[in-house]
């Protein structure tokens, strides 16, 4: 029996035409848009413990993280940084176009202290504002405003 020569990637990559490196570069990338966050954190060999460490979290919040379906960008940036990568987000345009969204790029945040918003009464006097929206109005026929409610981004 022949014994057959184990040749190192690296080899046969530099001895590819540029074309066929091209199309190998694609398909790596193609492969890696496709992986689940939990396949990157294998990838890089680290497992759900030392992840849950890093961000500061138990195991089952980072299991969470993996399999969630939609989440924060925040939580994202958190899970891609703890991973030692940094997340870079684009558009991509019916044409090609690829513009970077830098307005959501990793700045960190001021520390804010939250204070409760103050409502003017008809005598002038100013009062905290609750934090619950009533579903009941009270004597002057206003219902009480969340604080949440006055944002211009508010829930419905």
């Amino acid at each position: 029996m022949s014994q057959s020569k184990v040749i190192p990637f690296s080899e046969l990559f530099a001895e590819m035409s540029p074309e066929a490196r091209a199309r190998v570069d694609a398909r790596v990338r193609e492969t890696v848009a496709r992986l689940r966050l939990a396949d990157i954190r294998e990838a890089i060999g680290q497992t759900q413990l030392v992840m849950a460490a890093k961000l500061k979290l138990g195991q089952a919040s980072v299991s969470k993280i993996e399999s969630a379906t939609d989440m924060y960008l925040s939580t994202l940036r958190r899970y891609i940084e703890a991973l030692g990568g940094e997340l870079v987000i684009s558009a991509k345009f019916p044409e090609g176009t690829v513009i970077p969204i830098d307005s959501l790029s990793s700045v960190p945040k001021k520390a804010r202290k939250r204070t409760p918003a103050k409502k003017k009464s008809s005598s002038g006097s100013t009062a905290a504002v609750s934090t619950k929206a009533s579903s009941r109005s009270r004597g002057s026929g206003r219902s009480r405003v969340s604080s949440r409610s006055s944002s211009k981004f508010a829930r419905g």
